[in-house]
C-alpha cells in the first residue's frame, strides 16, 4: 500500500524565524512544510513597574475601563490578575489578533469580546463608537509602540489611556549562537521571517543586513515599512499572522527574483 502523498513545499529550504517560543505554531507549521527552521529572538522584553501601571490595574479590576485593548500576550500579562473581575464588572476585552486572544483565553478563562484580524488598522476598522458619558479605554503596551491604537480610538470619540506595561530591547550579541551568527551573513539561509517591528530593528546591528540570497517576509504591513527603513528589501509580508499564511507567504517569496523589492532610505 502507498504512503499518503505529504506535501512540503518548502522541503530542504532553510529559515530564520525571529521569535523563540515553546512549541510554536508557526515553526511547527514550517517544519510540516518541509523547511529547516532556526527560531532565535532577537530582543528582550523587560516588564515595567510603575505607579501609572499599578493605578491602571486597580481602576481595571474595579471596572473603571469600558474596554481594554491588548496588542501582545505581554500587554495582557501586565494586567492579568484583573481580568476576570473587570469582565463581572461589564469591561470589555479587545486583542489585535488571534494569537493573543487565545493567551488571554488560555491564562483568565475569559474570551476575548473583539478580536481584530492581526494589526491595529484591522481592529480600529471594527472597534465601536463610544456611547454618550462611556467609561474610558485602557491599553496596556510596550513602552515602543507606536500611536496607531490610542490615536485611533480618540479618533472615533473614545477617552483613552494608554499605559507602558514592558519595554523590548536587542538582545546581547553575545548570546547569539554562533552557528546563526555566522550563516546568516553568508547567506547560508534562503529566508528569514521577521515576526514584529522591534525584530526588524534589531537583526542588522545583531546579524548584519540580510544579503540578497535571503527573501525577508514579514508579519503584517508595520513590520515591513519597519523593515524598508532600515534599508532591507521585503519580499513580501504575509497577509495574516497565521502559520498558514506565513507558509504561503515564503513560498511566495522564495519563488521571486531575491531582493526584488527596493528597500526605503534609512532613518537619518
Amino acid at each position: 500500500m502507498n504512503e499518503p502523498h505529504v506535501s512540503t513545499p518548502l522541503n530542504g529550504r532553510r529559515i530564520l524565524l525571529t521569535r523563540a517560543k515553546h512549541d510554536d505554531a508557526i515553526a511547527r507549521a514550517l517544519r510540516t512544510a518541509g523547511a529547516q527552521v532556526d527560531a532565535l529572538a532577537l530582543t528582550v522584553s523587560t516588564p515595567l513597574d510603575s505607579a501609572q501601571l499599578d493605578a491602571a490595574r486597580t481602576r481595571l479590576a474595579d471596572g473603571g475601563y469600558a474596554w481594554v485593548v491588548f496588542s501582545s500576550w505581554r500587554a495582557a500579562w501586565a494586567v492579568v490578575s484583573g481580568l476576570p473581575r473587570a469582565r463581572l464588572l461589564g469591561t470589555r476585552i479587545a486583542a489585535v489578533g488571534e494569537a493573543t486572544a487565545r493567551w488571554i483565553s488560555d491564562h483568565t478563562g475569559v474570551s476575548a469580546d473583539m478580536t481584530g484580524a492581526g494589526s491595529a488598522v484591522a481592529l480600529l476598522e471594527c472597534f465601536p463608537a463610544p456611547a454618550s458619558g462611556a467609561r474610558p479605554v485602557l491599553i496596556p503596551r510596550s513602552a515602543a509602540a507606536p500611536d496607531t491604537l490610542p490615536d485611533g480610538l480618540r479618533s472615533l470619540g473614545w477617552s483613552v489611556e494608554a499605559v507602558d506595561a514592558y519595554t523590548t530591547t536587542p538582545a546581547d550579541a553575545a548570546d547569539i549562537p554562533d552557528d546563526i551568527a555566522g550563516s546568516f551573513p553568508a547567506g547560508h539561509y534562503d529566508a528569514a521571517v521577521l515576526t514584529a517591528s522591534s525584530q526588524a530593528r534589531a537583526i542588522a546591528p545583531l546579524l548584519g543586513m540580510p544579503p540578497p540570497s535571503t527573501r525577508i517576509v514579514t508579519i503584517g504591513a508595520p513590520t515591513a515599512a519597519t523593515a524598508r527603513r532600515q534599508g532591507i528589501a521585503v519580499a513580501t509580508q504575509a497577509s495574516s499572522p497565521t502559520p498558514d499564511a506565513i507558509v504561503r507567504a515564503l513560498i511566495d517569496a522564495l519563488d521571486r527574483p531575491a531582493q526584488a523589492d527596493a528597500p526605503e532610505e534609512r532613518d537619518s
